[in-house]
């Protein structure tokens, strides 16, 4: 599962968490409104529970973005406030 970031919304650091039933490879994907992608964080990740550190810095956009959890086992997609 994909859970909420933390804090929401976020200034200068967020952390996004999420859990895999199994080891496995996946991607957080963060795009825009228009559909256009703004980063991509790609990962060997263990079973349980997992978590990614974002730095406002890394992100060109502010306003509403989304967060897509991309595995083996389907995506599941979030927003996020950036400020």
């Amino acid at each position: 599962g994909l859970y909420q970031y933390q804090p929401n919304p976020f200034g200068e650091q967020t952390i996004i968490g999420f859990s895999l039933p199994e080891a496995c490879t996946a991607s957080l994907v963060i795009y825009d409104l228009s559909g256009r992608t703004v980063k991509v964080i790609d990962g060997e990740y263990s079973q349980g529970y997992q978590e990614i550190r974002i730095d406002r810095s890394t992100l060109p956009a502010s306003g509403l973005l989304y967060y897509q959890l991309q595995s083996p086992f389907g995506s599941v997609t979030k927003k996020m406030l950036v400020q």
